[in-house]
């Protein structure tokens, strides 16, 4: 049995409902025996085993270096170039990321690199840091980096472990993210829980670097009017967000945990969802809700074309 709140978010148009996303809210004070694909939203626990094996080698990452390993950027240049120095820094070719080229989500950068006539590259990947930080591991563990997207790889028997240990189960699956990496799926409550359970763990303390780097880099986890860097921006409380692929977001502060998943896998609907409930119980300003709203409800004309309702 499933103790889950659900929102509606219905798009008016003339007074009639054009169309709606269900989302379920999950909270970590509840019980769900939902399963989901937490797709990116599962990248601050994922970094966990590098950050813990770095530390038995005295090998110290600061708060932005652990932001963008833990981040979806949008291929901005303070994300591109970013990458590029910490890539220098650990010695690690570029050309050895294996999560392809793509279209940056910060729109003028893309248009820039398109009127510019240059190509995507594997920097702009949104996933590049989270693909970095894996050939960093698989340096500091003195383990071959070809093939580090494989679940048989070094690196992702680890992740993987340590997800059974931190999701306490070993009811896990995996499939292939967007990105080339496993993608893990698991019950919501399980998901949830990895909280409480990293907190009274041995690694706290590294955990809560975690913590705090989302909170000092919001824009490196996300960029520029990016839903999880707009909800950490305008929080009222120390506060975590990361977002995931197919209509997926989490939020954190670090006591009460919540995920919200859209059904039909719209960001859209999630965002609006994740952000209207947020600022309903109080952790959040209306500013991250209202900032979606305005780049829905207005047509080309800057004239209102539809209404937005969240019950």
């Amino acid at each position: 049995m499933s103790e889950i709140d659900n929102l509606s978010v219905n798009i008016y148009r003339d007074g009639f409902v054009e169309s709606s996303h269900e989302v379920s809210v999950y909270s970590s004070a509840k019980k769900s025996d939902d399963y989901f694909f937490p797709r990116s939203a599962v990248k601050p626990m994922q970094v966990m085993p590098l950050l813990i094996e770095a530390s038995f080698q005295n090998i110290e990452f600061d708060l932005k270096e652990i932001a963008l390993f833990a981040s979806s950027h949008s291929g901005q240049s303070l994300h591109t170039e970013f990458l590029e120095s910490v890539a220098n820094k650990f010695e690690i070719s570029i050309e050895n990321l294996a999560c392809g080229p793509q279209r940056p989500f910060h729109e003028e950068t893309a248009d820039l690199i398109t009127r510019q006539g240059n190509n995507f590259t594997e920097l702009h990947n949104n996933c590049s840091g989270k693909h970095l930080s894996m050939l960093i591991f698989s340096k500091i563990l003195g383990v071959e980096q070809n093939e580090y997207c494989q679940l048989t790889h070094k690196t992702q028997e680890i992740i993987k472990n340590y997800f059974i240990e931190i999701f306490d189960t070993k009811d896990i699956g995996f499939g292939i993210d967007g990105c080339g990496l496993p993608a893990i799926k698991l019950k919501v409550s399980n998901f949830l829980k990895s909280i409480q359970i990293m907190q009274n763990s041995g690694n706290s303390e590294i955990w809560n670097k975690v913590f705090s780097a989302y909170m000092k880099y919001p824009t490196i986890i996300g960029g520029e009017n990016r839903t999880d860097t707009n909800i950490i921006i305008n929080s009222k409380r120390n506060l975590m967000a990361k977002s995931g692929a197919e209509g997926v977001l989490f939020a954190s502060d670090n006591n009460e945990s919540l995920v919200f998943n859209c059904r039909d896998g719209s960001k859209r609907g999630v965002d609006l969802a994740a952000t209207f409930y947020l600022h309903k119980i109080g952790w959040i300003s209306k500013e991250a809700y209202k900032y979606i709203e305005s780049t829905l409800i207005f047509n080309k004309q800057n004239i209102r074309a539809v209404e937005i309702e969240v019950v």
